[in-house]
């Protein structure tokens, strides 16, 4: 009998590893990667608190988030969806900068050197932190990646977004939070 060689019994396990994680995570039950796009089921109950460390060193809080519309987008730098939605989100963040609307990217599975690099590379200025052991996505029922969450100026969630979003969604969407 022949001895399977090593580095194929590696490449083996990590197929089947990419495809449970490509496998969309709504049809699955499991969190991995939204591969297409639509409206989600929305949190039953109010905002959760949290505290995220931000790439710059400040945190913050989901009370600093009151008074203001806000979207909240759950991303991974390995993500490719979340990295076609970068520029996208990071664009329509700087128009609505002065209209009292809020960006926070939320990464999940990812290092702070993997998050620095991705902000960097898309050109990412709005608060992003690392959600350490995913607390966060926990407390929010995130499903997987990307997927997004608008919050009304009092803290009630206004729609959420499963898979990538189009300028056009995103700005439909942000239109529906803005004070």
């Amino acid at each position: 009998m022949l001895a399977t060689p090593p580095l194929v019994l590696i490449a083996l396990v990590l197929l089947a590893l990419g495809t449970v994680l490509a496998r969309q995570s709504s049809s699955g039950g499991t969190f991995g990667i939204n591969t297409t796009s639509g409206p989600g089921v929305l949190p039953k109950r109010v905002l959760p608190e949290f505290t995220l460390s931000l790439q710059d060193g400040t945190k913050l809080s989901s009370k600093d988030l009151h008074g203001r519309g806000a979207v909240l987008n759950f991303w991974a730098s390995w993500c490719v969806p979340c990295q076609d939605e970068a520029p996208i989100l990071a664009k329509v963040a700087r128009e609505y900068e002065s209209e009292s609307v809020v960006f926070v990217g939320i990464s999940e599975w990812d290092t702070e050197s993997d998050l620095r690099s991705f902000l960097s590379r898309y050109r990412v200025n709005y608060g992003n932190g690392v959600d350490v052991g995913g607390k966060i996505a926990i407390d929010l029922g995130v499903t997987g990646i990307p997927e997004t969450f608008f919050l009304r100026p009092d803290g009630t969630f206004a729609s959420r977004w499963v898979g990538p979003l189009s300028e056009d969604q995103l700005r439909k969407l942000v239109e529906e939070v803005r004070p």
